[in-house]
């Protein structure tokens, strides 16, 4: 009977991860992105570019071909601005979106800046390993970051207009303060439901204890890399998969290891646990998400 009843908890884990439907999108797949977040703007217009150095993309007649650049509205965009932005071209470095890539890419020119800070962002297939970063205000300045080479494929960059200079965040940093909220807060999570299911933590607090310390260090080192390697698309989906390894892996060291009551309520007891983790952990992976 008891082996019955753990197969059905087995199909009840496998149930919790079908909660959450992902979408299915003829693009699917994880696409570059970037965020630069600027500082000491000046008020009024500002636009943002990437530069770049690669060669423009030239017909017989010297016109431009077979590139992707930002669509230019004349009624939205200041002509004396965007001027001076095509015609920018230092040692071959030139505006990523004004004179257009070789891949797709999007993004904003048009800085919104509050209080002299501005958030631009950039994504799909174009967003350049190499760049700089230009910006061009409504009086005419002209400032050019340092290089920046990409080492995460979702990049954060922190740019000062006053001084010029840029610098990417470290991917991991992200991590590592994401763990440092989240353990608790699974630890607290999961503890309440072990003495929901009235096990005795005196006799206990050892395998619970070094159970999720193991569990969430690997899955943490997992995303980790995913962020770093494939961005924060392939993170999300790397968790959701490090979930459902967890939570088997969890359910037979939480039979085998803990003390007191049967192997089906130690089983339901993991069960519980994972569930009620898995939701705080994905709302709060969502969230670490966005802020990065």
């Amino acid at each position: 009977m008891e082996k019955k009843q753990l197969f059905i908890v087995a199909i009840l884990a496998a149930m919790i991860f079908l909660v959450f439907p992902l979408p299915a999108h003829a693009d699917a797949g994880p696409k570059a992105g970037l965020t630069i977040n600027c500082v000491n703007l000046p008020e009024g217009e500002v636009y943002l570019d990437l530069l770049i150095n690669d060669p423009p993309f030239l017909n017989e007649e010297g016109m431009r071909y077979g590139t992707y650049s930002w669509g230019e509205d004349p009624e939205y965009y200041n002509k004396d601005m965007l001027a001076i932005l095509k015609a920018y071209n230092v040692d071959g470095w030139r505006p990523a979106l004004v004179t257009g890539v070789s891949s797709p890419i999007w993004g904003e020119l048009r800085l919104s800046v509050e209080g002299g800070r501005a958030t631009a962002h950039f994504g799909y297939f174009g967003v350049p390993d190499r760049f700089k970063i230009i910006v061009v205000t409504e009086n005419g300045n002209v400032v050019v970051s340092n290089l920046i080479e990409r080492k995460a494929f979702d990049s954060v960059v922190d740019f000062d207009f006053a001084t010029g200079e840029a610098a990417e965040r470290n991917p991991m940093l992200q991590v590592i303060r994401q763990f440092a909220i989240i353990l608790p807060v699974t630890l607290v999570v999961e503890l309440l439901i072990l003495l929901l299911f009235r096990f005795s933590l005196r006799q206990n607090w050892k395998p619970f204890l070094f159970i999720n310390l193991g569990t969430q260090i690997a899955l943490h080192s997992v995303i980790a890399l995913a962020i770093t390697w494939g961005g924060g698309t392939v993170a999300f989906f790397a968790f959701i998969g490090m979930e459902g390894v967890i939570l088997i892996a969890e359910i037979l060291l939480f039979i085998f290891l803990l003390k007191q009551h049967s192997k089906l309520r130690r089983a339901m007891f993991a069960l519980a646990a994972n569930a009620a983790s898995f939701f705080v952990g994905m709302i709060m992976m969502i969230v670490f998400l966005g802020m990065a």
